[in-house]
């Protein structure tokens, strides 16, 4: 295994080793590297999607969701009406820390999240890990059922519902009844 960067080289030499650090926290499930986690937990979140389930359920009105994320957020923007992230120059607030500081950058013009390999910069981290993606030419996200490459989750996510629908093969895990697509992400 060759690479230009170190994050590919430790990310690859994580695959050798026994230790399985990263948990599934909808069904315990733990994996060698972030990647796999990220896949087993997209599957997840896929199944929802195609089943169409929602288990995560707000106690405030009948709205429910895929992720436990999504359901604060709603919790957040409709019910309590917190904003925890508070500007400390004007009066602008946020629900989400990832806003305030796309707000501070965009005050002070700031774009921290810079390519190594080209003058590309950003204010959102998100953003910047696209581009060296898009870049690169990697495409990390593998189809289970036609093993298809893509670059990005939410490209992942389009193909599962438009090219595979109902005929994603499903199993259902014992600890959390979720369903999946592969038996060996059961554990």
């Amino acid at each position: 295994f060759t690479s230009l960067r170190t994050s590919n080289l430790n990310h690859h030499v994580k695959t050798h080793s026994d230790d399985k650090l990263y948990v599934c926290h909808l069904c315990l499930k733990a994996f060698r590297t972030i990647t796999l986690l990220h896949n087993h937990v997209n599957a997840h979140i896929t199944q929802c999607i195609l089943t169409g389930t929602r288990p995560y359920k707000c106690s405030d009105c009948d709205m429910a969701f895929v992720t436990g994320g999504e359901l604060l957020r709603h919790r957040r923007y409709k019910h309590t009406l917190e904003k925890p992230f508070q500007c400390s120059v004007c009066k602008y607030s946020s629900v989400e820390a990832g806003k305030m500081k796309r707000h501070i950058c965009s005050r002070t013009g700031e774009r921290p999240y810079a390519c190594d390999l080209c003058s590309y910069a950003s204010k959102d981290a998100c953003k910047l890990k696209r581009h060296v993606i898009t870049r690169s030419g990697e495409k990390p996200y593998k189809c289970y059922v036609c093993q298809a490459k893509l670059s990005q989750s939410g490209t992942m996510k389009i193909h599962m519902l438009q090219k595979h629908g109902e005929n994603v093969p499903k199993y259902q895990c014992a600890h959390c009844g979720a369903f999946i697509a592969r038996k060996t992400d059961l554990g």
